[in-house]
């Protein structure tokens, strides 16, 4: 094949995927982990969607993982406190905010928060400006 005759795109997208899940308590020995729909990612806490009910106040155990062409980065256990609580048609919009224990704890896993909300930022501008050269035609 020519290269000429080649219809698939020399410059690929960029692609990137957040993955969160949150702890359900269903009973005092059985725990389980449901996928949530994350949004509004920042190193201090995050939007997720839910058909689960809280309260204002309680307590949530989410998991992230981030995966893009050239990282990988995983935070299996990360406590947070729910602040803000919206229903939006069937489910509900939370707003958590990220709780540490300790210092030690907020160390640890702050640099992979930080990752994650810069890659997100990163990905977001490059989209943005794909769009825009796609709708100025540069």
């Amino acid at each position: 094949m020519k290269k000429e005759d080649e219809r698939r795109r020399s410059e690929r997208h960029s692609w990137l995927r957040l993955d969160s899940k949150v702890c359900i308590k269903r009973s005092l020995f059985k725990k389980e982990w449901i996928a949530v729909v994350p949004f509004d990612f920042s190193h201090y806490g995050m939007g997720i969607q839910t058909d689960e009910a809280y309260d204002l106040g309680d307590d949530v155990c989410l998991s992230l993982e981030l995966t893009q062409e050239a990282q990988h980065i995983t935070i299996p256990i990360l406590r947070g406190v729910v602040r803000y609580k919206e229903k939006h048609h069937s489910r509900f919009n939370y707003g958590v905010e990220f709780f540490f224990s300790t210092k030690v704890e907020k160390l640890s896993l702050d640099e992979n928060l930080i990752n994650i909300e810069h890659a997100l930022i990163e990905f977001e501008a490059s989209r943005c400006l794909i769009e825009k050269d796609a709708v100025t035609g540069a």
